[in-house]
């Protein structure tokens, strides 16, 4: 992912640490952050694409240039997005 681009989404980190000659291992869900231009983006195209969640990963990469191994929006955030949008007419965040 390119620097200064806001991303959301929940994503996996490990971190290491070593104690003696054990290695302990901590996982810890990140939280990502995106924009209402990029969750606008995704509630267009998952309406224009017949409701797919493939697609719109698939368009959300080519439009912000996202190489292959970084995040997109995953399932759940794409949906839940959609939900608020319909409820509300609204992409941003519930507060």
């Amino acid at each position: 992912m390119k620097t200064g681009k806001a991303v959301e989404g929940w994503g996996w980190a490990r971190k290491v640490q070593v104690v003696g000659k054990f290695a302990l291992q901590h996982s810890a869900v990140l939280k990502m952050v995106w924009s209402n231009e990029q969750r606008a983006f995704a509630v267009e195209t998952y309406f224009s694409q017949s409701h797919s969640i493939v697609a719109v990963q698939r368009a959300f990469r080519t439009r912000y240039q996202i190489t292959p191994r970084d995040r997109v929006p995953d399932r759940k955030s794409i949906l839940l997005w959609v939900e608020n949008f319909r409820e509300t007419g609204s992409v941003s965040e519930k507060r």
